[in-house]
């Protein structure tokens, strides 16, 4: 009789035992949280649009932490600043919206395969892996580029949820829409698979290459620059 009464219930005694392990095991209690759209996550993009606007994009030298998932990680802060000091002296000058034969360069961004592919005319010149939102969606259509940091302080996240980051000197930053970007990605290896909170992360590498190629152009001695007429920003397609 016991024996059948714990069998009876032992569907009930599985989900009673998966919520407990949910509710204390934080990856898990995460992941329902999100899923059910109740996550209490404020974070809806990387940036602030006042603290992207009175950035000068330098690179931070007194930065010497970094935390992502509410963990602090391993900050590449030697290799971060050698590659300050190399685009620092680059003159980008002669690139921006279009090519030497006057096709137009434009930036897609596709989802679901999370994969970036960077136009000249129809043809494509650079593609690579990317991740987007996870813990808030990368928003969706046309846009243009409107301003560009060569480095950027990114803070945000849920602390109660694990989702806390602090990430100085984030690279190659460009804003296509209010505090998105797309902008490189120190803190993870885990490109093809959504990872952020709304902006498009982008290996090291190429995020460095694509910032160099797309407008608005920065001059040799700026390292942050808002688009205008004379300098506008290329179009970003994500879908």
């Amino acid at each position: 009789m016991k024996m059948e009464l714990m069998y009876k219930f032992l569907p009930l005694l599985l989900i009673v035992a998966a919520v407990i392990f949910g509710y204390f095991y934080l990856p898990v209690r995460r992941e329902i949280a999100y899923s059910l759209h109740i996550s209490g996550d404020p974070t809806t993009s990387c940036c602030n649009v006042a603290d992207i606007e009175k950035s000068n994009g330098n690179f931070d030298e007194n930065a010497n932490l970094a935390m992502f998932d509410g963990q602090v990680i391993d900050y590449p802060k030697t290799s971060l600043a050698a590659i300050f000091d190399n685009t620092a002296e680059q003159n980008t000058a002669v690139l921006g919206t279009a090519n030497s034969t006057g096709q137009e360069k434009w930036i897609e961004v596709n989802l679901e395969e999370q994969h970036l592919y960077a136009h000249e005319g129809d043809k494509i010149v650079m593609d690579f892996p990317i991740s987007s939102g996870r813990w808030y969606p990368t928003p969706t259509g046309t846009f243009n580029i409107w301003y560009k940091t060569r480095y950027q302080s990114m803070v945000g996240g849920n602390p109660a949820l694990g989702t806390y980051y602090n990430l100085p000197n984030v690279p190659n930053n460009m804003f296509f829409y209010s505090g998105f970007a797309l902008h490189g990605a120190y803190w993870h290896n885990n490109f093809g698979h959504p990872m952020s909170h709304g902006c498009v992360n982008e290996p090291l590498a190429d995020a460095s290459k694509i910032f160099e190629w797309a407008g608005p152009v920065l001059a040799s001695n700026q390292n942050a620059v808002r688009a205008s007429a004379d300098n506008p920003g290329t179009r970003v397609w994500v879908h």
